[in-house]
């Protein structure tokens, strides 16, 4: 859903990168969990947010000094899934990419999806080579594109199929 950035001030206020639709609505979901990659989640409370130019501050419960900020700076926020609202049947939440076998050009397998981020223009998905990856194993960056790139997702087979050669 985002991730916290770098502190702000002395009172334990962090910076945050939104990955929702509108940035606002990361505020709307209660309570937020947060991790870094590989660490199990953990649950916090955010006591107060606001604007501060084109990005967010947050302050969270228990989060009173700057050290006490800095030690969870580049943390991802997530929800609990109920917590988000239903989607439509040609819709879908990026997070269920993650772990999807991704198939090239020809049908050659690209690897899995491990993360999706999103910068602004198009997320992008990082594929790591699996098992089945064919020639030299290599993590890719493929943008979420439907349409040009992404030409076909099947959530119940956990596949992607995408424009893409493997020597791209």
């Amino acid at each position: 859903m985002g991730r916290l950035g770098s502190t702000y001030g002395l009172k334990g206020y962090l910076r945050v990168q939104s990955f929702t639709e509108q940035p606002e609505n990361l505020f709307d979901y209660s309570p937020w969990f947060i991790r870094r990659r590989g660490e199990d989640w953990r649950e916090v409370q955010v006591e107060a947010w606001k604007p501060h130019g084109d990005t967010y501050i947050v302050k969270l419960e228990s989060v009173d000094v700057k050290e006490e900020a800095a030690l969870l700076t580049g943390m991802d926020i997530g929800i609990k899934r109920s917590s988000l609202p239903a989607l439509s049947d040609d819709e879908l939440y990026l997070t269920d990419l993650i772990g999807c076998t991704v198939i090239g050009l020809e049908g050659v397998n690209l690897g899995i999806v491990t993360r999706v981020v999103d910068h602004g223009a198009a997320p992008i998905m990082e594929v790591s080579p699996s098992d089945q990856t064919k020639g030299e194993p290599q993590q890719r960056l493929i943008p979420y594109v439907k349409g040009p790139i992404v030409t076909q997702v099947d959530l119940d087979a956990k596949t992607i199929w995408v424009e893409w050669g493997e020597d791209y």
